[in-house]
């Protein structure tokens, strides 16, 4: 059974805080900031640190798009009331790994065998 009551509610506002400092950080990420002109650049060492950073920095923008996409899927779950319920057994994930991370799709013992499966392949 799904949560309900004053602790789905404490979840919920959770995620809200955490998607708005999403939206925050992604607006507040400007890749046009991260675009440098390279005449100035003579070696080609400089060059590849620089394309390096570039790479580096729009990929934990990826992150935070990510982690967006995960706050709002558990939103909808919350809104379609299966909030809280395992995506592969279909069973309750403890409150303790919600509380760690309010967006877990997978309980601890689905979430392992994943990463176990993930690690053989």
């Amino acid at each position: 059974m799904p949560l309900k009551g004053p602790k789905l509610e404490k979840f919920k506002q959770r995620l809200l805080a955490k998607r708005r400092e999403l939206i925050s950080e992604v607006r507040g990420s400007n890749v046009g900031s991260l675009e440098t002109s390279t005449d100035g650049i003579q070696d080609i060492g400089d060059q590849a640190s620089s394309a390096y950073t570039k790479e580096f920095l729009l990929s934990i923008g990826d992150a935070e798009r990510r982690m967006l996409r995960q706050v709002d899927e558990a939103l909808n779950k919350i809104r379609q009331d299966t909030y809280g319920l395992c995506e592969s057994c279909g069973e309750m994930i403890s409150e303790r790994r919600l509380e760690a991370l309010p967006f877990a799709r997978l309980c601890i013992t689905c979430q392992e065998e994943e990463e176990r499966a993930k690690a053989r392949s």
